[in-house]
């Protein structure tokens, strides 16, 4: 039986279970307190099982910190936060998006994001911690303009 998975923007309070999961998902952990309102997670039974985060950089954002339990994978949880980011993005004054991923360029297609030169990146984005982070681990740039 699947048990309902909510969404849901992140507060300080989930801060502990956010570190947590993402140190278990061998993601950087060290900003997330500053970034912490950046945050949306999936709950389940009250327990958050996935997170994401969009950062806002001058007219853009950047999604980070993907993370979904291993037991809770392939379910949608993180299309669904993906989806809520971008969504929550185009009702802003933000013009594009941006991620970086060494592992899953394919999967982020699907919300149009392409691959570009990390030098093409704006200099807003490409000064911020995780974008430093995620270049430095070979990941490739991914850049999605909204409409």
């Amino acid at each position: 039986m699947m048990t309902e998975i909510h969404l849901r923007s992140a507060s300080h309070l989930d801060l502990q279970e956010i570190v947590a999961l993402l140190e278990r998902c061998r993601l950087p952990a060290t900003d997330v307190v500053e970034i912490i309102e950046a945050f949306h997670v999936a709950l389940c039974d009250g327990h958050i099982v996935g997170c994401a985060a969009a950062e806002r950089h001058g007219e853009s954002i950047l999604i980070r910190s993907v993370a979904v339990e291993p037991e809770y994978r392939e379910r949608g949880i993180a299309s669904r936060l993906v989806e809520a980011l971008l969504i929550k993005a185009r009702g802003t004054e933000a013009r594009d998006a941006y991620l970086l991923s060494a592992v899953a360029p394919a999967y982020f297609a699907r919300w149009g994001f392409s691959l570009i030169p990390a030098e093409e990146a704006p200099p807003e984005v490409t000064a911020s911690s995780a974008f430093q982070r995620a270049v430095q681990t070979a990941a490739l740039c991914m850049r999605c303009e909204f409409h």
